[in-house]
């Protein structure tokens, strides 16, 4: 899988709790994240990699690797489609 990073040009995020919210800026949207999006964003944020994320995902909740794996592509690819987070 490619690896991706934050669009930092066009996106700012804020953490608030465990959830967060990212804004898009030349689209004036609000994309409110749970807890798992969020971990997600800082995942790729931290430069991890689907199966670092997937693992820490894993560890915090009980829910099955292969399952986990395909949520957090999906998510990635949701992520990149809107410009949250784009190739590095």
């Amino acid at each position: 899988m490619r690896n991706y990073r934050i669009n930092t040009e066009k996106v700012l995020m804020t953490e608030l709790g465990n959830e967060g919210v990212a804004f898009v800026i030349d689209k004036n949207e609000y994309l409110s994240l749970n807890e798992t999006m969020f971990s997600i964003l800082k995942g790729v944020k931290n430069e991890k990699s689907v199966e670092e994320i997937t693992t820490i995902l894993t560890t915090e909740y009980d829910v099955d690797v292969a399952e986990c794996r395909k949520e957090v592509e999906n998510s990635i690819i949701m992520l990149h489609t809107i410009g949250i987070i784009t190739d590095n």
